[in-house]
């Protein structure tokens, strides 16, 4: 129950929702000042949620800092690859269709292939409300195994559907088969805060590896600071997803 409730929520909270909202009010509704109320403020909400500017500022307040793969002294004996990276399975072409976070799949094959981690444990099943049965590890496994990862190197984690249920199921493979082991935490920087949280509350200790960095450390220019882009109403999809998360699991004490 709470796995669908959560997933209606953020759909809710989204400001792609609020605008299409407001928009569709403003049509129907009868009293013209009304009408022209609800579409300014859809307009204002468009604007201000596609600058490019203020999104960039807050998903960089947010997101966890990436550091370098050569600061790594010594390999990790496992790391927990978080899912995300794969967007759906295509049946018709027989291959994976990888998500905006992809980079958190090929970020962990660079640290394998560079001695960094010596076994990695996939966590994720299915995140998909109404489909389960492509699970994201099993689906995952394949292109490891097709990167050259020996297949004894390659923990399964197939059951969960969101980042509790990550730490949860991961914390029982870790304290079962690998107790007293250095485990990196591998995920987006975006979503490292609750990563962390999540492991935490299951009594496991991990060091983060944030991954996926979406804000810009760089300068803006002009036309990047003023002109409205659609494409950042993503960052707030991501941001409020996140926010949703860490407050809807401090209530249910997931963390």
């Amino acid at each position: 129950m709470f796995f669908a409730l959560s997933k209606i929520l953020e759909f809710l909270l989204t400001p792609f929702t609020w605008i299409v909202a407001l928009l569709v009010l403003s049509l129907w509704l009868k009293k013209p000042v009304w009408k022209k109320r609800l579409a300014i403020s859809s307009l204002i909400l468009l604007i201000f949620f596609s600058n490019p500017y203020l999104a960039n500022k807050v998903i960089n307040w947010w997101e966890m800092d990436p550091y370098p793969l050569t600061s790594i002294d010594s390999p990790y004996d496992v790391a927990v690859l978080m899912g995300g990276s794969l967007r759906y399975y295509d049946h018709t072409n027989q291959r994976p269709v990888y998500s905006h976070s992809v980079d958190r799949l090929i970020q962990t094959i660079a640290l394998y292939k560079e001695g960094k981690i010596r076994r990695i444990l996939l966590s994720g099943g299915s995140g998909i409300l109404l489909k389960q049965s492509d699970k994201e590890s099993d689906i995952i496994l394949k292109v490891l195994l097709q990167s050259g990862i020996p297949q004894q190197h390659i923990i399964i984690e197939n059951q969960s559907r969101n980042t509790y249920e990550n730490a949860i199921f991961s914390t029982e493979i870790l304290n079962h088969n690998f107790p007293n082991s250095k485990v990196l935490l591998i995920t987006s920087a975006f979503h490292m805060r609750r990563s962390l949280a999540c492991f935490k509350k299951a009594g496991m200790t991990l060091m983060p590896y944030p991954v996926d960095k979406k804000g810009r450390s760089d300068g803006m220019t002009p036309d990047r600071i003023f002109i409205p882009d659609p494409a950042f109403l993503i960052y707030w999809d991501i941001l409020i997803h996140e926010w949703i998360g860490m407050v809807t699991y401090k209530i249910q004490g997931y963390i």
